[in-house]
């Protein structure tokens, strides 16, 4: 079964430019796909470790919390980009790729990941001070889950949204 996280981040963001940023940094990754299929990372071996769906927004606070529960919804301020990050199921260090990929994303963006999400971190991005300011255009074209991971969850359909911006 896979690991899922949820980012949700203030700023629509770059994933690819977050996966490079890993990269440079030292990690082993090969980057895959993208718009508009998932952005795939991969191990030195080829083997899948993180599926990283594109973003999409939510813009109704209600959404948060029939989503994720009315608790960490109180930590959450609408509006928001949602990505869900799946670590692929028994491959070493596919976990640890997706916790450092989700935390990459709050540390530059702001906001916090579900779940075990700490307190709404600051932005470290010049980009993503300030609240709001989310920017149109975030759709989900693959709907709820991909690459037959469950969704964010844990249902194997993405039943609990289709896609789009929320709200």
């Amino acid at each position: 079964m896979s690991s899922d996280l949820v980012a949700l981040v203030r700023r629509r963001p770059d994933v690819h430019a977050v996966a490079d940023g890993m990269i440079a940094m030292g990690e082993p990754l090969e980057l895959r796909g993208g718009e508009p299929e998932p952005t795939r990372l991969h191990d030195g071996e080829g083997r899948l470790l993180v599926s990283i769906e594109d973003a999409v927004q939510v813009s109704v606070q209600g959404e948060i919390g029939r989503l994720l529960g009315p608790e960490f919804a109180a930590r959450v301020v609408a509006p928001v980009w949602w990505v869900d990050i799946r670590a692929a199921a028994d491959v070493p260090d596919a976990v640890r790729v997706a916790r450092k990929f989700a935390d990459s994303l709050v540390h530059w963006l702001g906001g916090t990941v579900y779940p075990e999400g700490a307190t709404d971190a600051p932005a470290r991005s010049w980009k993503a001070s300030g609240q709001g300011g989310a920017q149109p255009g975030g759709a989900h074209p693959g709907g709820g889950a991909a690459g037959g991971f469950p969704g964010p969850a844990g249902d194997a359909g993405g039943a609990a949204y289709q896609g789009g911006v929320i709200g």
